[in-house]
């Protein structure tokens, strides 16, 4: 694609961010172009949030220069952004979830449209704005009761509905989103080029890359260290541009040891249907699912922390297994990697206190607690999973998204599990920490412990797994094993059509 015939719609020009001693952009130059989709791909502190900060007025203080047209401006603030027509969809939710999404999209337009009279209207723009990326749902439901992938949409929709766009951001849009969501929303990022928008697009699934990208900018260490179309770059110098290295292969080509089965589960009910599977040892069992499959369902359940699970339904290595609180399923060696962060790390709390949570009864003795072997213990599976912390005395809301996944992967893994329930465990997560995370997982297995595995990406089900279970509506609706995974047929299978 050609942009010789017109100057970008913006552009950053030598533009250096730094905080204290840290440079979080270093001298970085990019072009934004009306109709062009610009993938930005990096790992964890690669200076994306610093860059996209900038563009959306988050940041004014900063070296260089950034313009629209040619002309150089500087937003003082997001309103400035907005006001030029940047609109920009963050992967952390803004939305207020005591109040219904019609309020939501008012607060976004500064409260126009409270009045009576125009309230029945709001509500129908609501509704039609959530149509609009997919989202069939009353306009007037709280927040608080959508699931977290329905506020993801809830939270595109608002921004998309403010209209005037000129540039639109999105910051890791399908984290939270089914195979089927994200395909609608990719549809509408397609739109917003054709409309004549610029559009920044980060994420780190290789095929959201190769289907949107017009052209590709890797930052890695607040540089940009190159910026090429995308037919111009294949998927290993990709990952190696934002690795800094050659990554190591990955793939697993079949279960390293498959023992006799650890967890069975004779028609369990869940949902609409029930629920029958083998978990053996040293196995990664997937489960694949849309919304409404109840597979997050049913590994809160298998953690007594959601339904109770029925003892005659569940066996753990053949005795019956109906945990009545998380820590009950903890004391028989079964932990759970939460999808929201939230829910595993506290973000109030040192990186020590976090990582030993839930094993910190390993470590006490007599009532004392052996703070040597606990923080010697803390600091080897950090370094394992090359996890990022600049003490273990830091707090742990310090971290960014990726290091405090691996931080809650570091405190399942202390409890030194029999059974490792992974709730879409690299959502949001860069490629060097999924790979990290990945190998890891791979290893506990290699060592005899048995994994299910609950992911939002085929891609990921289909490279990490031995066999992959499509759940719909609670039921077991197709069984695929190693050597025999198709992503198109997964996918056919979730929607109900012929795998």
């Amino acid at each position: 694609m050609s942009h010789d015939a017109s100057p970008a719609l913006f552009e950053l020009r030598s533009v250096t961010k730094t905080f204290g001693a840290t440079r979080a952009l270093d001298s970085v130059n990019l072009e934004l172009h009306a109709g062009e989709v610009h993938v930005l791909a990096g790992g964890n502190g690669a200076g994306k949030s610093t860059l996209i900060k900038i563009l959306s007025g988050a940041i004014s203080d900063y070296q260089g220069e950034l313009c629209a047209r040619g002309l150089p401006l500087r937003f003082a603030d997001p309103g400035a952004a907005r006001r030029h027509g940047v609109l920009t969809i963050h992967q952390e939710l803004s939305l207020v979830p005591t109040l219904s999404i019609t309020d939501n999209v008012l607060l976004a337009q500064g409260g126009r449209g409270w009045s009576f009279v125009s309230r029945r209207r709001a509500s129908q723009q609501a509704a039609q704005a959530c149509l609009g990326v997919g989202l069939d749902v009353s306009a007037e439901t709280l927040v608080e009761a959508l699931s977290i992938s329905d506020r993801q949409l809830v939270e595109i929709a608002r921004a998309l509905h403010m209209g005037g766009a000129r540039l639109v951001i999105f910051d890791e849009p399908t984290s939270a989103l089914s195979d089927v969501e994200s395909r609608r929303l990719l549809d509408r990022v397609e739109q917003l080029r054709a409309s004549g928008c610029a559009v920044v697009y980060i994420t780190h699934r290789m095929h959201e890359i190769r289907r949107l990208a017009d052209r590709i900018t890797v930052l890695r260490d607040g540089q940009v260290v190159l910026t090429r179309t995308r037919d111009e770059l294949d998927d290993g110098e990709l990952v190696r541009a934002m690795l800094g290295h050659d990554p190591s292969d990955q793939v697993r080509s079949g279960p390293a040891h498959v023992g006799r089965p650890r967890l069975t589960v004779r028609e369990l009910p869940l949902g609409d249907g029930r629920v029958s599977f083998e978990l053996h040892e040293g196995e990664i069992l997937g489960l694949a699912g849309l919304m409404g499959s109840f597979a997050a369902a049913l590994l809160l359940e298998l953690f007594g922390a959601g339904a109770a699970a029925r003892a005659e339904r569940v066996q753990l290595e053949g005795r019956p297994f109906a945990p009545r609180s998380p820590g009950e399923a903890l004391a028989h060696g079964v932990a759970l990697l939460a999808s929201d962060r939230s829910e595993s790390v506290i973000a109030s709390l040192s990186v020590l206190a976090n990582a030993t949570l839930s094993s910190l009864r390993a470590y006490t003795r007599l009532g004392f607690v052996s703070g040597a072997r606990e923080r010697a213990d803390v600091q080897l599976h950090g370094a394992r999973i090359a996890l990022g912390a600049p003490s273990l005395a830091a707090d742990a809301g310090t971290l960014s998204g990726g290091n405090q996944q691996k931080l809650a992967l570091v405190r399942c893994l202390l409890t030194r599990p029999r059974v490792l329930l992974l709730d879409d465990p690299t959502r949001g997560v860069d490629v060097g920490a999924r790979a990290e995370v990945h190998e890891r997982v791979r290893e506990l297995a290699q060592q005899g412990a048995s994994v299910l595995l609950f992911s939002s990406d085929l891609d990921e089900l289909c490279e990490l797994c031995d066999r992959v279970l499509c759940l719909r509506r609670g039921s077991v609706v197709f069984e695929s094993r190693r050597g025999d995974f198709d992503r198109e047929r997964l996918l056919r299978a979730l929607l109900g059509t012929s795998a």
